[in-house]
């Protein structure tokens, strides 16, 4: 379910409606405080069909799928050609699971608050989705990261470079690199110039195939051949 949004109006002020939902003193609720919100305005569910709403919330229902709770919206809201504009759907979660949030997300929701979340950060979430941006709240953006990680392929890292190929000062230098000091306590622990040492550093990165030398520190720290 694909969409542009409606456009924006010349005031700014943004059309919201609140989707029927299961517990109408929740609704009322919201309808109350959002009502005396400068610069949203509540609109019916006949003033939607009409005006074209900007962004529709909707309650989430615990035990009701995903599709079904979607399915709540007036019709003429949802359907049309590909490409359509519709209002942007902000879901108010009540169940947390990562699966349950997907599903919203399958079905183009633009934005995610709490359930009991506080005033501001629901008309914020409003103001975020008008701009055709999307609204995640830290709690749920972690929720999704930490499902979504499990199921990505681990890459393949291949084999990683040998500390053999380096030369005996370069092993050196690494060893000193593995220990945590700067190029200047390098330079004087081996009597060298800064200028040669950042010289030998790049070389080092280079042949180990690593960006930087925390990375070089990280992953070859404890291997017996980085010793003079």
């Amino acid at each position: 379910m694909s969409s542009t949004g409606p456009a924006p109006r010349p005031d700014g002020t943004v059309r919201v409606l609140l989707a029927p939902g299961h517990s109408s003193l929740f609704t009322a609720g919201i309808a109350s405080a959002l009502g005396r919100t400068p610069g949203i305005r509540l609109l019916t569910t006949g003033q939607a069909i009409q005006e074209e709403p900007d962004v529709v919330l909707v309650e989430d229902a615990p035990g009701v799928p995903v599709d079904k709770v979607i399915a709540r919206l007036p019709a003429p809201l949802t359907a049309g050609p590909p490409g359509a504009r519709r209002p942007r759907i902000i879901v108010m979660l009540r169940d947390d699971r990562v699966d349950r949030i997907l599903g919203y997300l399958r079905s183009d929701v633009r934005g995610f608050v709490c359930h009991n979340a506080p005033l501001r950060e629901l008309v914020t979430a409003v103001r975020v989705v008008f701009r055709n941006e999307a609204f995640l709240p830290y709690g749920i953006a972690a929720l999704i990261i930490e499902g979504i990680l499990p199921h990505l392929p681990r890459p393949d890292p291949g084999p990683s470079p040998s500390v053999s190929e380096l030369t005996p000062r370069e092993r050196e230098i690494f060893r000193l690199m593995a220990s945590g000091i700067s190029n200047a306590e390098i330079a004087d622990a081996c009597s060298l110039s800064q200028k040669t040492v950042k010289f030998h550093v790049s070389n080092i990165l280079r042949k180990l195939g690593m960006k930087n030398r925390i990375q070089a520190v990280v992953r070859t720290r404890g291997v017996p051949c980085v010793s003079a």
